[in-house]
């Protein structure tokens, strides 16, 4: 104890004790939600893990609906939900709907929809998954019109996967590890930015004007999104430091289709053309939805 406190003393007015203090404030407020989401997330990977997966119907139109829903629901990263979705093409699920459901994955699930009304609030995560949904569905639609041809035939050579088996102690482990690793450098930067950058410019770059807040945002997304859950901490800082809303969202939508492992997994499996669709469809949408949200 005496220890800490001479740490302490000799750090008073640094960045660096801002940072520190900033980091276990926002791990502690944190900290209980996270191992709500984990035991969430764990949930839905043994209800998914135990089950066969299915969206197909005689209307391709309801099967685009059907899987955007499960994409909302399912615990599936995009670099596992691309294999998962071409397998079930060969069950009879259209390539549309196999689309809907690979997109709306990675955007939502149970536990990042609990953090984020825990975090930020009902009404961000209502809105998030809504939008979530809208994009999803637009891009099986788009992909009956563009892609047509791509139904008849199987995009890649990928071997069907399915989710390991692993019990649930070890899902508990491997989350908590994963979940652990992402979450305290998503709270560390969080705490740096608290720290480092006043609210001022944060008002200025991402709280002003709807256009150019929306486009900062999802700019923002590049470097700093990790995943859905991860991103929340690091926009709540913001959101407190004078971001607005209409940009958060565009980070939210945005930051899946940036992150690097989403090229190679749709480079790989679908294609160039077909990653280009999704980068266009989830960019444009991202900044769309923000101008319109930031206006309510």
């Amino acid at each position: 104890m005496h220890f800490y406190i001479e740490i302490r003393n000799w750090l008073e007015g640094t960045y660096t004790l801002r940072i520190i203090d900033n980091y276990f404030e926002l791990f502690v407020s944190i900290g209980p939600f996270l191992l709500i989401s984990i035991a969430l997330n764990v949930a839905a990977v043994q209800y998914f893990k135990n089950r066969k997966i299915n969206f197909s119907s005689r209307s391709e139109i309801i099967s685009i609906l059907l899987a955007a829903l499960i994409g909302l629901v399912s615990p599936l990263p995009t670099y596992a939900a691309i294999p998962i979705g071409i397998s079930l093409m060969a069950v009879g699920v259209p390539f549309s709907a196999m689309i809907s459901f690979v997109i709306s994955s990675p955007l939502m699930n149970p536990s990042i929809f609990f953090l984020t009304v825990t975090q930020i609030g009902w009404e961000m995560a209502f809105v998030r998954t809504g939008v979530a949904f809208l994009v999803a569905v637009t891009g099986g639609f788009l992909t009956i019109k563009f892609f047509r041809s791509i139904n008849t035939i199987q995009p890649c050579k990928a071997e069907a996967q399915t989710m390991p088996k692993r019990s649930v102690w070890m899902e508990m482990y491997r989350n908590s590890i994963y979940v652990g690793k992402t979450f305290s450098i998503a709270i560390l930067i969080s705490a740096a930015v608290k720290a480092l950058i006043s609210p001022d410019l944060v008002q200025r770059m991402l709280g002003g004007d709807a256009n150019s807040s929306t486009l900062a945002a999802i700019a923002l997304g590049i470097p700093f999104y990790s995943c859905g859950g991860a991103a929340i901490p690091f926009i709540d800082t913001l959101m407190q430091m004078g971001m607005n809303k209409g940009a958060v969202l565009a980070f939210f939508i945005s930051g899946p289709a940036t992150k690097a492992e989403t090229f190679y997994a749709y480079n790989k499996l679908l294609g160039k053309k077909v990653l280009f669709f999704y980068l266009s469809l989830t960019l444009i949408f991202s900044y769309v939805s923000g101008i319109i949200y930031s206006m309510f």
